[in-house]
């Protein structure tokens, strides 16, 4: 199961929100919480069930036995086994697909291998941070079990750590702020996955793996690849935190704007902040002050591998990353403060070069068919500026593309923040504008359902 799936979002998740608002106590939702999240996980996989049942018990283990032995030699071993154990699962189960799959929808069969990725993230984090005297030992398996398999955090994070979430998970509640800010993120989120998402992934193969290669379709099909994959990551991350309010927790962002702050790493940073800002601490990468050259570039190498590998266990995926790694740590050695010099213009339009070139990288298995989409880049080895397969889809969905670029572009979400902003202060647009916004928001979940059943059947 998926959140892009119609029982998932008509079936699933509004029986476990009805069933969870009969009771005010913590325990309960908590109870509903994992009941349902076991469903949503081992969805047509019961043997997941064990998986989670055998690792969480692990990791719980593990978390008492280094804080017994804080300090020791054997802390450090019980952490190393435990980083053994959670990697061993995930390379074993959790071969994250995400870059593969052509449709939002195809994503249906691969829940466990998403799933396993943040999952194992999640197990380990908690040992760490109880390494790391950041967090104490949770002596409530159950109040850890539903941290463990919350199914608001399993496609696409964020990347929650517990001891953020526990005194949520103890107490919370549910306020009709929460529930007017979750449904707009979830709903909206969705509407990225089904919608926009969609529209670029055949773009996306109409520009690459069309009948015709083309010099526009080189382009435009590597860029739609990257808004394709930043529309599913956005959207579900919308549609995770939504659930987190409708549910009573309030996580942290999971994205944010793209932009040229810090140079290249502002971009790498833009998305899945939360796994990001994890890996950087772990290999010791995000201190303000790192003395030593060397160490600062090893950091950021094994950083870009381990985040590369997370991803997707891939020779390609491994080299982007350790490239990217490398990247950023000569820019915080070298370039941060020069970089602050340039002019944004330039500095965007050189990121997005570098960018285009070095992440086309992560859709190819071979390096025959990227060096082939290189040349093409240039115009060598084509016979056409475009095609009349692209030219059309580009037409007929020239709507959801300006959508699009607003949604993706900050200085066109801020324009349009402050449009909103000025109807709002006014003495009747507040009321105006509230119902535009409901509106709009009902239309998008009401055509993506729309557009997910057809896509469904086949229409």
């Amino acid at each position: 199961m998926i959140y892009s799936d119609l029982i998932f979002m008509l079936g699933l998740f509004p029986a476990a929100a009805i069933l969870s608002f009969l009771d005010r106590s913590a325990e309960y939702k908590n109870l509903i919480l994992i009941i349902f999240s076991l469903l949503f996980f081992s969805w047509g996989k019961p043997f997941a069930l064990c998986i989670i049942f055998l690792s969480s018990l692990f990791d719980w283990t593990m978390g008492f036995l280094v804080h017994k032995n804080q300090g020791k030699k054997s802390a450090a071993a019980y952490l190393g086994a435990d980083c053994i154990f959670n990697a061993a699962l995930f390379l074993i189960f959790g071969h994250n697909y995400l870059f593969r799959n052509i449709s939002p929808l195809s994503l249906r069969e691969e829940i466990l291998p998403l799933g396993m990725a943040f999952y194992c993230l999640r197990g380990f984090s908690y040992v760490y941070d109880i390494y790391k005297e950041k967090a104490k030992p949770e002596k409530n398996w159950f109040c850890l079990l539903t941290y463990m398999v919350s199914f608001h955090l399993m496609i696409c994070g964020p990347a929650v750590r517990y001891k953020d979430i526990e005194p949520e998970i103890r107490h919370r509640e549910i306020t009709m702020q929460k529930l007017n800010i979750g449904f707009i993120k979830l709903f909206t989120g969705f509407g990225k996955v089904i919608l926009l998402a969609g529209i670029f992934d055949r773009i996306k193969l109409a520009g690459l793996n069309g009948e015709t290669i083309t010099l526009l379709g080189s382009w435009l099909g590597m860029l739609a690849f990257f808004a394709q994959y930043y529309f599913l990551i956005t959207g579900f991350s919308d549609m995770s935190k939504g659930m987190g309010y409708i549910n009573g927790f309030e996580y942290p962002d999971n994205y944010c704007d793209i932009n040229s702050k810090g140079l290249f790493s502002g971009i790498v940073k833009s998305l899945n902040t939360t796994v990001i800002n994890f890996f950087e601490e772990l290999f010791g990468f995000n201190k303000k002050k790192l003395t030593n050259n060397a160490k600062t570039f090893i950091a950021a190498v094994l950083c870009g591998a381990a985040i590369s590998i997370w991803y997707e266990a891939k020779l390609n995926f491994l080299i982007v990353g350790i490239i990217v790694g490398a990247l950023c740590g000569v820019e915080k050695l070298f370039l941060s403060d020069k970089a602050e010099k340039v002019p944004d213009l330039i500095k965007m339009i050189l990121l997005f070069i570098l960018t285009v070139i070095l992440f086309g990288g992560l859709y190819f298995d071979s390096i025959s068919g990227y060096s082939k989409w290189l040349l093409t880049l240039a115009g060598k080895g084509i016979n056409s500026f475009s095609s009349s397969e692209l030219n059309s889809l580009i037409l007929n969905n020239i709507t959801l593309i300006i959508i699009s670029f607003f949604v993706i572009c900050p200085p066109a979400k801020k324009l349009i923040k402050n449009i909103c902003g000025k109807i709002e202060s006014s003495p009747t647009g507040y009321g105006t504008m509230k119902f535009i916004k409901t509106f709009c928001t009902a239309s998008v979940f009401i055509v993506s359902v729309i557009a997910a059943a057809a896509e469904h059947s086949g229409v």
